[in-house]
């Protein structure tokens, strides 16, 4: 069942090694969460069993769009103060649906508000139409974050039917499609002169 048993030996423990607190930002937590993520991709398309590592796949892609949605959110705040901050606490912080549609309320107050060429708001807009079937994927998978953490729900209950199947090259796919949009909306708004982004 398990592939690896064994300790690690001492001639790599240097390997393993690691400055944790280098990691200071939004951007460095996504960075890691999106490596670990193409790694089980591409050891899913070499082989590696889909039903060994499944759960822990769809958590970190869950997880990612949440750390990316929330460093968007941060940054698109001090742009937006009159729209309401996102919490960082508590079971609604990591909803991807509210998450989302917190995004999508500063990309259409920020475009209202500035001189964005409209070849830029319609590849914003694009954006948003890819990620929304994603959002709704993951959203109705696990609205709570919990089902691909643990086999049952607050009650007891099992969060997954005994023979409920899932395509996860399908929300591979449409993950990998709105990486750009996540990584440089922040970079796009202030090239095109957002003020507050400066």
């Amino acid at each position: 069942m398990f592939k690896r048993q064994n300790e690690i030996e001492n001639k790599n423990k240097h390997k393993f090694n690691s400055y944790l607190g280098y990691n200071r930002d939004w951007w460095s937590y996504y960075s890691q969460y999106k490596n670990a993520i193409d790694e089980l991709v591409n050891g899913i398309e070499n082989n590696i069993p889909i039903d060994t590592i499944s759960l822990p796949l769809l958590f970190m892609i869950r997880h990612s769009i949440e750390i990316g949605l929330k460093a968007n959110i941060l940054k698109l705040q001090k742009v937006n103060p009159e729209i309401k901050e996102i919490s960082l606490g508590g079971t609604k912080s990591h909803s991807i649906e509210i998450l989302y549609n917190k995004f999508e309320e500063h990309l259409i107050l920020t475009i209202k508000n500035s001189e964005i060429r409209k070849t830029i708001i319609g590849e914003i807009n694009g954006y948003l139409k890819k990620f929304k079937p994603l959002k709704n994927k993951l959203h109705n998978l696990d609205k709570g974050s919990f089902n691909f953490r643990y086999p049952v729900d607050t009650n007891g209950n099992y969060n997954f039917e005994w023979d409920e199947k899932e395509n996860i090259a399908d929300i591979i796919n449409l993950y990998y499609k709105i990486q750009p949009f996540l990584l440089f909306t922040n970079r796009v708004l202030y090239e095109e002169g957002v003020f507050g982004f400066e």
